[in-house]
């Protein structure tokens, strides 16, 4: 059986190391984490939603009160209305962001119903090439070979890790966004690109571009979907990763 030696993971973190690599930041899409509620009408048995990747769906009759209880949990005012059951009452499609109402369930055919849920962020796309609403992109200039080291003094959500003189399959890589880079956007994607090739024409120097001064974006190497980070003049954002080939 063929395999790939840790040797031959290291030669790929030396050639990917050896090349422009770029971090690019994007908006995403607005509707990540966020909150709706809205009143809806079973018009037909399927009620499409405005939104996918659902969580926290809750499907209620108009009338519907939660009531209230003390600090102990007992009930100081009892609710009223209904909260209808998913899977009695109704059936939901939390990725297509679709609610079904069931045939033998509480909820009457044509009845409004208000309906409330969480737009979550989905999860990356292996097949992606390109960040959905890219603002811009900074050069990395800090890339370490590490290894991985229980009293390592490199810490990210993977693990503790120290420098290692000799190349790893794994590399270190810290970006330092500077004041006016992407100011004032909402980043809510991240992407390591290989081989970027910026406008020939910008000054030498340059280290961060916008979307408009790439001429081509080069390899998606890592994608990443995050909390809403809301960037400002007054602040410089750094991200480190841990990439294991």
């Amino acid at each position: 059986m063929t395999i790939l030696t840790r040797s031959g993971r290291a030669a790929l973190a030396a050639a990917i190391k050896a090349q422009p690599l770029h971090l690019a930041l994007g908006e995403g899409n607005a509707d990540w984490d966020t909150t709706h509620s809205a009143i809806f009408a079973f018009a037909a048995d399927t009620v499409a939603l405005p939104h996918r990747n659902l969580s926290a769906v809750t499907v209620t009759s108009l009338d519907y009160d939660p009531g209230e209880v003390d600090g102990d949990g007992a009930v100081v005012v009892p609710p009223t209305g209904t909260l209808y059951a998913a899977g009695t009452d109704y059936a939901l499609d939390s990725a297509a962001g679709t609610v079904t109402r069931k045939a033998d369930g509480a909820i009457a055919a044509g009845a409004q119903v208000f309906i409330g849920y969480h737009a979550d962020r989905p999860a990356e796309d292996p097949a992606a090439t390109a960040l959905r609403a890219e603002v811009g992109r900074r050069l990395v200039e800090e890339v370490e070979f590490v290894t991985p080291d229980p009293a390592g003094g490199i810490v990210v959500p993977t693990g503790r890790y120290a420098v290692s003189a000799t190349p790893t399959q794994h590399l270190f890589l810290r970006v330092r966004f500077d004041f006016t880079d992407a100011a004032t956007a909402t980043v809510r994607e991240q992407a390591l690109f290989v081989g970027t090739a910026t406008d020939p024409a910008l000054p030498p120097g340059q280290r961060y571009f916008s979307a408009a001064e790439v001429e081509d974006p080069g390899i998606l190497l890592l994608l990443q979907h995050s909390v809403p980070i809301v960037r400002q003049p007054s602040t410089r954002e750094t991200f480190e990763f841990v990439v294991t080939f």
